[in-house]
């Protein structure tokens, strides 16, 4: 979809101070050296026990929406408010988006929660750009927190490590330092049960010996179905949703700057994002994704504020989000940093 008026008038990012290193998850026994090999992380974000997912979700959100205001952008409560989550909000029974809401400061906001786990952002922005005014404004966030026991960051999953973290973008009609050019997402449900192999859905991790295990499942999976299709599928869902998006945006694939993907290790991001893009690590965020770790939705989101922070683009570049969730997910934004240079 191109979009003609649509803006990032606000990053937000909120990282924990702390990080575990691969070398203490080894000394734990929480990570081999095979699975060392095979992600190269070199460390991980970790909250702590004050850091929760939606108060980090808030922070940024803060950020966000303070810098929305520094760009003179209207004031008032944004017209909607979409938290992008993969693992957890939070309590059960418990709407943690209006949690968000109310902590930003906008109690009276529509606030809404997506599960699409780590393409999430990449369809807030498309939700929200589809739902805001001529003159709207509308916060997306993203958060999760990878804590024992129901979730060990080094060894619940293969090949990739998981990083605490809050990101959050304040989307504008009118002005901002990104302009937000297309978003397109590709859906290809046939593969839900990649993330879920053989367990049932009867809430199980309330009754099953924790940490649950992701890797089992993926393995359950690929016993009964291989994993040749979903190879295929995943580098036709990708690519169709990365050209499309260039194709709504009006560039060439050569015209991209700076890719921010998704904070997969080194083995699991060559396969799955960077063999079919044809794409050099050296134009994407995998160094800092391999100090974060894999932070959920905010992958894209927090890369974006990287590349800015870190001035790794200049103003007139274009830049694409990723976002790849199970389901399966594939997401692309093009975005244009406009930001002046000073």
């Amino acid at each position: 979809m191109r979009w003609t008026d649509l803006y990032i008038g606000g990053i937000g990012s909120y990282l924990p101070t702390t990080f575990e290193t691969a070398e203490h998850a080894i000394s734990e026994g929480r990570l081999t050296q095979t699975e060392l090999v095979k992600s190269a992380q070199i460390s991980a974000t970790k909250g702590g026990s004050h850091e929760t997912a939606p108060d980090m979700a808030v922070w940024a959100g803060q950020q966000a929406l303070h810098e929305l205001q520094a760009y003179g952008s209207p004031t008032g409560d944004p017209e909607l408010i979409v938290h992008a989550v993969a693992l957890h909000t939070g309590l059960e029974a418990w709407n943690g988006a209006a949690y968000i809401g109310n902590g930003v400061g906008h109690p009276s906001t529509l606030a809404i929660e997506i599960r699409n786990t780590c393409a999430g952002s990449i369809v807030g922005i498309e939700l929200l750009a589809r739902y805001l005014s001529p003159n709207g404004v509308g916060l997306l966030t993203a958060a999760d927190i990878w804590r024992l026991p129901m979730f060990d960051r080094w060894g619940t999953d293969s090949g990739l490590a998981y990083g605490d973290a809050g990101a959050a973008l304040a989307l504008s009609r009118t002005t901002g330092p990104f302009q937000i050019l297309s978003t397109a997402v590709i859906q290809n449900s046939r593969f839900e049960q990649m993330h879920r192999g053989n367990a049932s859905i009867d809430q199980p991790e309330y009754r099953g010996s924790l940490p649950f295990s992701m890797r089992k499942r993926s393995a359950d999976y690929a016993r009964s179905n291989g994993l040749d299709d979903f190879w295929q599928a995943n580098t036709e869902g990708l690519r169709q949703a990365v050209d499309q998006a260039i194709n709504d945006a009006g560039i060439s694939r050569h015209e991209i700057r700076a890719w921010s993907l998704p904070h997969f290790g080194k083995t699991l991001l060559r396969r799955q994002c960077l063999e079919p893009l044809g794409l050099d690590p050296a134009a994407t965020t995998s160094d800092f994704g391999a100090r974060v770790g894999h932070t959920g939705a905010a992958d894209p989101l927090l890369g974006l504020d990287y590349l800015r922070s870190e001035s790794r683009i200049r103003t007139g570049d274009y830049i694409a989000m990723i976002g790849i969730g199970a389901g399966f997910t594939w997401g692309c934004a093009i975005v244009r940093y406009d930001e002046p240079e000073n």
